[in-house]
């Protein structure tokens, strides 16, 4: 951990990264919420038709009911991992699993993917990896992974990320790339904040040597993790 921490500078990223989804889950949320609105619409107008004497099939019904059941459905995910966002900020410390984090974070920018025509994949495949750590600033450097990635998607549309072991920490890898240009392009390189939590954490990102992947290592700095699981 680096011993002359900017904390504003890291209030600062903090901030934009709360701000930056919380805006897409809102939209997520009205887009929801634009769905049912129109089907009930669509209910009133069936309804109106049977006070008018007309004959009006059942099923439309059921079709409109079931259609408002999945969207309602949908939108108490989102909030859910809404609340699993903010309340990752509780605590300075907490002892979280790497990969469920990163799922997280992926289904948070799941409408950045959608805008971006691409698709976010997490992979569980690995050995867990359960540290004692600030959950909320390791999910704005993982974000800042995702933002990265889904400006430099290539060919497939498609950003993959898996939580691969280290000998002294452990990395998170965002593959299916293309376009990087070097060192420069790297997160955290132009932006203060970033660079704070990285070093806060004693971290760095890097690209591979063909250009597409990157990774986010992240060491088990004494004091602020307790290493990986057996």
């Amino acid at each position: 951990m680096k011993a002359n921490t900017d904390w504003q500078a890291i209030a600062r990223e903090e901030i934009r990264f709360f701000g930056d989804v919380s805006a897409g889950i809102s939209h997520e949320i009205n887009n929801r919420l634009a769905v049912i609105n129109e089907k009930a619409g669509l209910l009133q107008d069936l309804a109106a038709m049977l006070a008018h004497g007309k004959d009006v099939d059942p099923v439309r019904f059921e079709e409109q009911s079931k259609k408002i059941v999945e969207q309602v459905t949908l939108a108490r995910e989102v909030v859910r991992g809404l609340n699993r966002f903010a309340h990752s900020a509780d605590e300075e410390l907490a002892e979280v699993e790497v990969t469920e984090l990163l799922g997280l974070v992926a289904a948070l920018y799941a409408r950045k993917a959608k805008t971006a025509e691409a698709e976010l994949l997490v992979s569980d495949a690995g050995e867990p990896v359960t540290v004692r750590t600030n959950p909320f600033m390791l999910e704005s450097l993982i974000g800042r992974g995702f933002e990265f990635g889904l400006a430099r998607v290539g060919g497939a549309r498609t950003v993959y990320a898996a939580v691969e072991n280290a000998n002294r920490g452990f990395t998170v890898a965002f593959s299916g790339l293309s376009s990087l240009t070097g060192p420069s392009d790297l997160p955290g390189s132009n932006q203060d904040g970033v660079s704070e939590i990285l070093g806060f954490f004693g971290a760095s990102y890097r690209v591979e040597p063909d250009g597409t992947a990157l990774h986010l290592d992240v060491p088990y700095p004494e004091g602020l993790s307790h290493g990986r699981t057996a």
